[in-house]
């Protein structure tokens, strides 16, 4: 009991205390907040509603932190090594979980609706889409391969001399060899596709505040963070893919031994490629999340 009390309860306890003490909204933050998105002189009742959408999703982004990755520790390990669950699934689930109630939750006061129906193209850039696509469809079509050649290490594997005789194979190194990284960043792609569409959608369709300008902001922050998360979300799935890969082209432990020969395109030269992509990718994620979840006025002003 004590061990746990000192390992595990006072760490998690100091983590949310100082996570709240660094996130808690203020009225400066909402004003910030409200300047960010298109509201230039937001008055005191605007700011209050930014105030209070700030807090909704702060509280739960902070117990997500710490639940997620401990959930993920105990049900699914190779997820929670910070390759796949990162900080992404935490800020997505929070976004989501508060969308979901305000989406259920009635608004009181006054409301205005918009003349015209709202779509995805009001709130997310096209160039933004495109930005979240292209990492999505690297994200599978790497995974894929990253599967693929899973097969021929499988068969590696079993191929190799038991531990017994031959020593110089650690168990660590042979249960590496194994391991179905491909499987996890592929369901980890689709599961950030449906997310992020799930949001998207959550924030052309709930429910408006009273105030327009306010309203109008908010859903725009809610979309275009949600799609920056995602983007940098499937660029680790991506780069996880990736260095899976890498680890293929460069497995070669056979000692003599005559094992499955290596398919043709799982060469060494591919690995190279590999890194210099990664690379670029995550550089290009970094500037779109920045684009997206910091806007400038003229970007939000040519959104559609």
């Amino acid at each position: 009991m004590q061990h746990w009390l000192s390992n595990t309860f006072l760490p998690t306890v100091i983590a949310i205390v100082v996570m709240l003490v660094v996130l808690w909204p203020t009225r400066q933050g909402g004003t910030r907040l409200l300047r960010n998105w298109g509201v230039p002189e937001p008055a005191g009742q605007q700011v209050a509603e930014a105030v209070r959408y700030l807090w909704q999703r702060r509280r739960l982004m902070v117990v997500l932190f710490v639940v997620v990755p401990t959930l993920a520790d105990l049900v699914v390990p190779a997820l929670a090594d910070g390759t796949v669950i990162g900080i992404f699934v935490p800020l997505l689930a929070a976004m989501l979980i508060a969308e979901l109630i305000a989406t259920l939750r009635p608004v009181s006061g006054v409301r205005f609706a918009s003349l015209g129906p709202r779509r995805w193209q009001d709130l997310v850039p096209r160039w933004g889409v495109v930005a979240f696509a292209v990492p999505a469809v690297l994200a599978v079509g790497l995974s894929w391969l990253a599967i693929a050649g899973q097969t021929w290490a499988d068969a590696y594997a079993a191929a190799l001399p038991p531990n017994d005789d031959q020593r110089w194979i650690s168990a660590d190194y042979r249960a590496e060899m194994t391991n179905d990284t491909g499987w996890f960043t592929l369901g980890s792609a689709v599961l950030c596709l449906v997310v992020v569409a799930t949001l998207v959608h959550l924030a052309v369709r709930r429910p408006a505040v009273p105030d327009a300008a306010v309203d109008a902001a908010l859903r725009a922050r809610t979309a275009r963070v949600a799609v920056a998360v995602g983007i940098g979300w499937l660029g680790v799935a991506a780069n996880a893919a990736a260095q899976r890969i890498v680890f293929l082209t460069d497995l070669n432990v056979s000692n003599g031994q005559p094992l499955p020969e290596r398919p043709d395109w799982l060469n060494p030269g591919l690995g190279d490629v590999m890194n210099a992509l990664m690379l670029v990718v995550l550089a290009a994620a970094l500037v779109c999340w920045m684009w997206l979840a910091v806007p400038s006025r003229r970007s939000l002003a040519h959104a559609g």
